[in-house]
């Protein structure tokens, strides 16, 4: 939490040609916060000094290239329905980087704040009863939950959904202004003294989406799943989950020296064993066939040579380049899945020969993300310790750094951002 500030640092409201508070509020002369008279003016969070400034990462000008740069912007007073939450940690995810150039479509060009993992408590607010409670924030901020997508159960469909760092700046900032209705509440017991809150921001995209993805696959205990990408911020919480919660043999597939980088605790924990990318084979002409034999002999060692050889019941792709798309068919069994959850730049089409397809009734499908429920789910299994993500701690100011990384795959786990820093219990 924020420690109290003077009165003349807290957050003025904006003024009008004569200098007024534009508030339709009375204003106390002893403080810069107004006065709430019915429910016109929001109230703060006691003993919590709201600046009138902050330090965020924007971008200021969305381009070609990052360009993200750590600035002090003013706090925006909330409006009727929204209200201010202080970000104590935000998680770092690829897609941050690619919200950051283009600018993509629908997302704002001039002074862009992305981040969408984030976990804080609302300081500032229109219902005094929300004061101090623990939300999240995710990027499917809100949808209708009415129309025909919704109702499939696909919201990040929907034709009226709203998103962090698109329609809402995002969570590289301190104070962040949002609309109630986009604040996931955390629940009751979650937070207990003590409890390190860093962790929670794997859960609210990079855990709820790798949630998801294993459902996807619709796989069964004793399966062999082979999770390529498996020490990125996504990929290993897809190891994690597949071993230790649902009892799956876990094939990692990643660059090696990545693999090289964990240690025998960190690769226990995701996977029973790796193989480098078949890119790193040295002959391009036989990586393939070399790579699909080693996989081979994995899965039936995992099986312990038990039933028809044969490779994963299941692939998950979290990766981010395209050499980890190709080939997918030669991963899985005869009625295999491929789950495809990351999405390269520039050239990203997936290619399985038809025959392959059809003749072994093979089924691949696309994985954008979890919802709320797999949100949840997963901060409860992070809570119990069946899931530990293994996670990179850094500071606001390391923002720009840590992003030009993510870009060029350099980063292993989950980075996560220490914002305002300290714990939400005692809010």
């Amino acid at each position: 939490m924020s420690t109290p500030q003077r009165p003349s640092d807290h957050m003025t409201l904006p003024t009008t040609s004569n200098g007024h508070a534009d508030s339709g509020c009375n204003t106390d002369s002893n403080s810069a916060i107004p006065v709430p008279r019915g429910q016109c003016q929001p109230y703060p969070l006691p003993d919590t000094g709201i600046p009138s400034t902050q330090s965020a990462v924007i971008t200021a000008e969305v381009g070609p290239r990052l360009d993200l740069q750590l600035k002090s912007i003013p706090v925006r007073k909330p409006e009727v329905g929204q209200a201010i939450v202080e970000i104590l940690y935000t998680g770092i995810c690829r897609s941050d980087v690619c919200f950051s150039i283009g600018p993509e479509p629908g997302y704002p060009r001039y002074n862009h704040i992305t981040g969408h993992e984030g976990i804080g408590h609302v300081v500032y607010c229109h219902d005094p009863a929300l004061l101090g409670r623990p939300v999240a924030i995710r990027f499917l901020a809100s949808a209708c939950e009415s129309c025909t997508y919704c109702l499939r159960g696909l919201q990040t469909s929907c034709p009226h959904q709203m998103n962090t760092t698109k329609d809402i700046n995002g969570t590289f900032q301190r104070y962040a202004t949002f609309p109630v209705s986009c604040l996931l509440p955390l629940p009751e017991g979650l937070i207990d003294e003590g409890t390190p809150v860093a962790r929670y921001c794997a859960a609210l995209c990079s855990g709820s989406a790798a949630l998801r993805a294993l459902r996807d696959g619709q796989t069964q205990a004793g399966d062999v799943l082979v999770v390529v990408g498996i020490a990125g911020g996504i990929g290993h919480l897809v190891g994690t989950i597949a071993k230790h919660v649902l009892g799956l043999k876990v094939i990692g597939v990643d660059r090696q020296w990545k693999v090289d980088s964990l240690t025998a605790e960190q690769a226990d924990r995701m996977a029973h064993t790796f193989l480098p990318t078949p890119e790193e084979h040295n002959d391009s002409e036989t990586n393939t066939s070399i790579f699909r034999s080693t996989l081979l002999e994995s899965c039936m060692r995992l099986r312990g040579s038990i039933g028809v050889p044969r490779c994963a019941e299941t692939v998950i792709v979290a990766a981010s380049e395209i050499g980890a798309f190709r080939h997918l068919e030669d991963y899985v069994c005869d009625g295999g899945r491929i789950i495809c959850l990351g999405v390269p730049r520039g050239d990203n089409t997936l290619s399985i020969p038809l025959p392959a397809l059809v003749e072994r009734s093979l089924h691949v499908s696309g994985s954008l993300m979890g919802g709320r429920k797999e949100a949840l789910e997963m901060l409860q299994l992070i809570k119990s310790g069946q899931v530990e993500p293994l996670l990179t701690e850094i500071s606001l100011s390391d923002v720009p750094d840590y992003m030009e990384r993510l870009q060029k795959g350099m980063v292993s786990g989950k980075v996560v951002v220490c914002v305002s820093g300290g714990n939400l219990d005692k809010v």
